[in-house]
């Protein structure tokens, strides 16, 4: 993924010298006037005009329509002697901890993630992409001691395939994908691209953001919520299509599932999402351009509606 981090910048203002790509804020709402003194960290601006010369509501997501894939990833080796297994369980939805032996800090069987289907089909895409029944029965070898060791199983409509070998010597796309499946381990969700639906099909409940940024093709968000009780879920989810202005522009909202939680202190978390899946969806709707020359503004809701900031428009840069 690309280092590049992109500056927050208030409306009408420039960037330092070099700086390309921003993020600014829409304006403020109407909002009760106890709430009209509260203590932002952004500055309050205009919204930003739209000139939307037609929609497009192209159903295209990049996916293969072959459904989600179980794929399970012994990892062993590296500097720090891992050894631990993970399992997608794409029909199942969810990202489990099978078993840790090593370097690992989740107990056996623990569910690390959940899933909607549009993720795990994304998943699974990657590795189907990178042909790996193609791969079946694959020994890539070993190329350092200091390198992690793979085992890897993939299992979909269309067979079970496994590979193994360290992670340097993998082709290029199986290595992606399987460090797609690091991501979800680590926390990072790929953003769903959900062009023929609705906010009717996400859960909205209360939320904050109170920071935006974004580093190559990783979206991080700051946001506070009531809770602590529960585990709450969080997606990021383009929907409506395409907007026709120059750039294209996507609508983008935070789901949140707060699972019922009684709960009522404040919690804070940091959440990080890929956005690569809006940009393989850009690319089967308009085609692949040079590295760096495409740009989607992705317009992104608040989702507490007493905010003073109604949302932010950021500039993905690919």
């Amino acid at each position: 993924m690309a280092g590049r981090t992109d500056e927050v910048v208030p409306q009408g203002q420039a960037a330092h010298p070099g700086a390309s790509d921003r993020i600014t804020f829409e304006g403020r709402r109407d909002v009760p006037a106890q709430y009209d003194e509260m203590p932002m960290k952004f500055h309050r601006l205009s919204i930003l005009p739209l000139l939307l010369l037609s929609g497009c509501f192209g159903s295209s997501t990049g996916l293969s329509g072959e459904g989600p894939a179980v794929i399970r990833l012994q990892v062993s080796g590296g500097f720090a002697g891992v050894n631990y297994t993970l399992v997608v369980d794409g029909p199942g939805g969810t990202v489990v901890g099978e078993t840790c032996e090593a370097g690992c800090d989740f107990q056996d069987g623990e569910v690390l993630a959940t899933l909607s289907e549009e993720q795990a089909e994304y998943v699974s895409d990657l590795f189907r992409d990178a042909g790996i029944h193609g791969l079946d029965g694959t020994d890539f070898g070993v190329e350092c001691c200091d390198q992690f060791y793979y085992i890897l199983s993939f299992r979909d409509e269309a067979g079970t395939s496994s590979v193994r070998g360290n992670s340097e010597v993998f082709p290029s796309d199986l290595r992606d994908a399987v460090a797609q499946i690091h991501a979800l381990y680590s926390g990072t969700l790929p953003i769903v691209v959900d062009q023929d639906g609705g906010l009717e099909n996400w859960p909205l409940d209360w939320a904050t953001i109170d920071e935006v940024s974004l580093q190559g093709d990783l979206l991080e968000l700051a946001v506070h919520f009531s809770g602590g009780c529960a585990t709450h879920d969080f997606n990021l989810v383009a929907w409506g299509g395409w907007m026709e202005s120059f750039p294209v522009q996507i609508q983008t909202l935070l789901s949140h599932d707060g699972k019922d939680d009684p709960c009522d202190a404040v919690v804070t978390e940091r959440l990080t999402f890929d956005l690569r899946p809006l940009q393989k969806a850009y690319e089967e709707s308009y085609g692949v351009g040079q590295p760096g020359e495409t740009t989607v503004i992705i317009s992104l809701a608040n989702p507490n509606p007493l905010s003073s900031l109604s949302g932010y428009q950021i500039d993905y840069v690919f």
